[in-house]
């Protein structure tokens, strides 16, 4: 089993001394019986640039990937892996911290609209139906630009607002349910015809979303538009959450007809039989 999105101590999201370490991380991993997995920490690349999001110490993590991944060699594949945030509003610095690491695996995400703090911190309930909506047809946009940058293995978590929506009971403004293959349907071919992998994220299921990201019918719907690369995380932020929910995810998806798994190496895919 593989696990492509998890967090260790070094991410900028996690308050100092409450992450866990490569180390503890890869042990956990191989308890589970996991055989893979990518250390892909936070680089909000605007946010850190600006100083509203911490400096990610890609040094530091990388040094520790390189140590562990010696030790558990026989027993763990570890891949170096980063999630870049809002890649396409600084492209120029984005490439240029690509070019200097040897990445194996790179996610590409929207947290954030232009001059918008993170969804996660949005007081949701203090915005208008009308701003909403506003916020979301921008975050729609803003994955478009990402997708047409393009420079990333693949894309995360794409219904992101949606979560917080739901949280604060104003999941309806949405509809994803009714509406989702309307919103979402530019978006999955233009990564199909990329050739960038879309993640399940299976965060929202033990979060009370109730479901992963993307929801069940939008992954059957990139199915039928002739999606067929596809990666799993667990967007796990602490060791206990660690491969939470991927082995159901995954017979899940083979129930839906996948055939494959998508794993990278050198940021380059290759497709693994289910």
């Amino acid at each position: 089993m593989y696990d492509y999105h998890m967090h260790s101590l070094y991410s900028g999201d996690i308050p100092k001394g409450k992450g866990n370490s490569v180390d503890e991380l890869c042990e956990t991993a191989i308890a589970r019986g996991f055989t893979e997995i990518a250390i892909t920490d936070h680089c909000d690349i605007d946010g850190i640039y600006y100083g509203a999001f911490p400096k990610l110490d890609i040094n530091g993590v990388y040094r520790d990937i390189l140590r562990v991944r010696e030790k558990y060699f026989d027993k763990l594949s570890l891949l170096f892996g980063i999630e870049i945030g809002q890649a396409s509003h600084m492209p120029l610095e984005t490439n240029l911290l690509l070019e200097r690491y040897p990445f194996d695996y790179v996610i590409g995400s929207v947290h954030s609209v232009r001059g918008i703090i993170d969804f996660a911190e949005l007081k949701i309930n203090e915005v208008t139906d009308a701003e909403l909506l506003l916020l979301w047809d921008k975050y729609i946009l803003e994955m478009k630009e990402l997708i047409h940058w393009g420079n990333f293995c693949t894309l995360a978590h794409i219904t992101y607002p949606f979560r917080y929506l739901k949280f604060a009971g104003r999941e309806k403004l949405l509809d994803l349910e009714n509406k989702g293959r309307e919103l979402f349907e530019e978006i999955l071919k233009a990564i199909i015809q990329k050739g960038i992998s879309l993640e399940v994220n299976t965060s929202g299921i033990r979060q009370g979303l109730g479901q992963t990201m993307p929801n069940d019918d939008l992954i059957r719907f990139y199915k039928e538009l002739g999606g067929e690369m596809i990666t799993i995380g667990s967007d796990a932020h602490y060791a206990r959450d660690l491969g939470v929910d991927i082995k159901e995810t995954r017979e899940k998806l083979k129930a839906f007809g996948f055939k494959y798994i998508t794993r990278y190496k050198n940021r380059k895919p290759f497709l693994e039989k289910m």
